[in-house]
């Protein structure tokens, strides 16, 4: 009877899914491959088999050949022992409401799932609800706010940005008109229902290419889900478009928003462009962000700089993170793209380094801060340039912010 019990007090295989996607996107985890790879492998065989063996996972997940023996080498045993303390650690820290657990019971190697005693049904819908569509609600307001009050203003401070150096061309009389790009996410949704349906967010797949890639590498993964026809902004973006649309105030500039997921390559023509996101949704900007001499990678989270012939030079890698308190790094990178057009960049890895990003470049002070920082005065008119900062906080608020790079870069327009 208490065997039957347990069986049914299992989650199903779509809550088995989510769980294992929000244990994967934690900071225990996103910037480590092998506890992700790890932890994704032991999910994957507790499907499948009944008993798992240290040899399996040595040649299976490590590449160990036949020679691997666990007598004398402790490597699996390290990997489980520290992936227990990385499964424990988020969830004393997570602020998720998850039913389930993800457990790995001592002398096993298959994973179990067991009922979460703190998780309460009620808070759990409020929190999916809250967090699937703050983004969209806070970029409702911010648009609702523009147009009834545009030209009243958002902030209590006093001030042009007509001279500020990161906003200038952008308010020129003669300036194209600019589009403020949010970046959003991409989201699937379950196949063939229209009510009721259950949509899936995927840390790791924000693009078709990407849905493609991962249903190639683990076929039937995906296999009930498609892209959804909606989407959701990141709450960096659309807290920090009220700061943006305080720039063009005072202005005579005509101003649109969109998502990244909406820009055609006619906008790049007609228009300068200010994106507001993390790295992630980047989409078609990727291109213009490439010709910067940074480059950075999502798995692990790392930013390298890179001379004329692409040869690393500094790199910057996320390695400190402690429940939802976060070590970050923020972009702010403004380019000339043609004879007319002007692309700033305002992002991260997170949503704190997107509102860092959006509050450095929209406070007065922001050239003098190069200038402390450079120990010498910035010149250059127009101001294109590349610049890195370290940034601390929790969730959406930002506690410290640190320039770790900055460089002008050429004004030769391409």
């Amino acid at each position: 009877m208490e065997k039957n019990n347990e069986v049914m007090n299992q989650p199903t295989e779509l809550q088995k899914q989510n769980l294992l996607t929000k244990v994967l996107s934690s900071p225990e985890f996103h910037d480590s491959k092998r506890y992700q790879e790890l932890l994704q492998y032991l999910v994957d065989k507790s499907k499948k088999v009944e008993t798992l063996k240290e040899t399996e996972i040595a040649h299976e997940v490590f590449g160990k050949d036949s020679k691997f023996d666990p007598n004398t080498d402790p490597l699996i045993r390290s990997y489980i022992s520290n992936l227990r303390k990385k499964l424990e650690h988020y969830y004393l820290t997570t602020t998720d409401e998850i039913e389930y657990k993800i457990e790995i019971p001592k002398g096993h190697y298959l994973v179990k799932y067991s009922p979460n005693e703190k998780y309460s049904p009620v808070k759990q819908n409020h929190v999916q609800s809250k967090y699937f569509y703050i983004g969209i609600i806070l970029l409702l307001a911010a648009i609702f706010i523009w147009r009834e009050f545009g030209g009243q203003g958002y902030s209590e401070r006093d001030g042009s940005y007509a001279e500020h150096p990161v906003w200038k061309e952008f308010l020129l009389n003669h300036s194209l008109p600019t589009i403020i790009v949010l970046g959003d996410y991409l989201v699937l949704s379950e196949k063939g229902k229209i009510d009721g349906r259950t949509f899936l967010r995927v840390p790791q797949i924000n693009s078709e290419k990407a849905l493609n890639d991962s249903t190639k590498l683990v076929p039937g993964k995906y296999s009930n889900y498609e892209i959804a026809e909606v989407t959701f902004v990141g709450a960096g973006a659309s807290m920090g478009l009220p700061q943006v649309l305080n720039v063009f105030n005072n202005a005579n500039k005509n101003v649109i928003v969109k998502l990244s997921n909406e820009l055609t390559w006619a906008d790049f023509q007609k228009n300068n462009i200010v994106y507001l996101g993390t790295l992630k949704s980047l989409y078609k900007l990727d291109t213009l962000f490439s010709r910067s001499n940074i480059r950075y990678s999502l798995e692990p989270n790392t930013l390298k700089l890179v001379d004329g012939k692409n040869k690393s030079q500094k790199q910057f890698t996320l390695n400190w993170h402690g429940g939802n308190y976060e070590k970050n790094y923020s972009v702010i990178l403004k380019l000339m793209i043609s004879n007319k057009n002007s692309v700033l960049f305002l992002t991260g890895f997170s949503e704190v380094s997107v509102m860092d990003a959006i509050k450095s470049t929209t406070e007065q002070n922001f050239l003098s801060r190069i200038n402390s920082f450079s120990k010498s005065e910035v010149t250059q008119n127009p101001l294109s340039f590349e610049m890195i900062s370290e940034t601390e906080g929790v969730r959406y608020t930002v506690f410290k912010s640190k320039i770790k790079h900055f460089s002008p870069i050429g004004n030769s327009r391409n």
